[in-house]
């Protein structure tokens, strides 16, 4: 909050409202956009000193919300007036112009389905946030409102991210089936929406070649697939792995 007769220029003071709990662990495979993955489950647990019990009450009448949140991992270090949305293969928009994290203010939005409200926390389906996000505020989401009719997407309208076509290897496929039998519904379709709109960084030579073996992480799920033209192919699960950022190199 605003110090006492603080200017506009001063440092402002934000607290969150609660931490993302989400099957997200890093940003390589985090959807780039909301909705694009809609069996993506998080949840969110509101902290006690906000009263969830009253502040949450008449939020699950409504469908879907809004999540005002914090890029915690974003890596800038300087302000940069123009970023390489990965859409765009190298070519520059101003940072206002996108939706980049990399922002003078690390402030993100996204568009969450809301599943249900029990207690203090709320269930969500379908946002593109990593697991840790702090979540500023959450503000329901008014269709006759928030959807404007006759919006222009700019650049974004001409530079659609191409979808891949996904297969699973056999051995990816009955590390998939293993994983939903021992409860984790939908895994699968997970996976399979998550490769389609391509987490790759196109921009990354490495990540670009044709063969190369990448993981990404689902909960505590460690997915291995590679690319070859526009088919993705999911290779293999490895369960109970910790997640720890790491590098992505090809295998020996």
């Amino acid at each position: 909050m605003p110090k006492k007769n603080s200017t506009p220029q001063q440092l402002m003071e934000l607290k969150p409202i609660g931490i993302l709990e989400s099957c997200f662990q890093e940003k390589f495979g985090t959807p780039r956009q909301p909705g694009l993955v809609p069996g993506a489950q998080s949840k969110l647990r509101i902290l006690p000193q906000y009263a969830p019990a009253h502040s949450l009450d008449g939020l699950s009448g409504f469908s879907h919300v809004w999540l005002l949140c914090w890029f915690h991992m974003s890596t800038s270090k300087t302000f940069l007036p123009k970023i390489h949305p990965p859409r765009l293969k190298g070519r520059k928009v101003g940072v206002f112009a996108s939706r980049s994290p990399h922002r003078p203010n690390p402030i993100g939005l996204s568009l969450a389905r809301l599943e249900r409200v029990e207690g203090d926390t709320v269930y969500l389906s379908g946002a593109d946030l990593i697991n840790g996000t702090p979540i500023l505020d959450i503000k329901p989401y008014l269709p006759d409102y928030d959807a404007a009719a006759g919006a222009r997407a700019g650049w974004a309208e001409q530079n659609a991210f191409p979808e891949l076509e996904v297969e699973f290897s056999p051995q990816g496929r009955a590390d998939v089936e293993r994983v939903e039998s021992a409860g984790y519904a939908g895994f699968g379709r997970l996976v399979a929406d998550t490769l389609r709109h391509d987490p790759r960084n196109s921009r990354d030579k490495a990540q670009m070649k044709e063969g190369f073996d990448m993981g990404f992480f689902l909960a505590s799920h460690d997915v291995h697939f590679s690319v070859k033209g526009s088919v993705a192919t999911v290779l293999r699960v490895e369960s109970g792995a910790k997640f720890e950022k790491k590098f992505r190199r090809e295998k020996s």
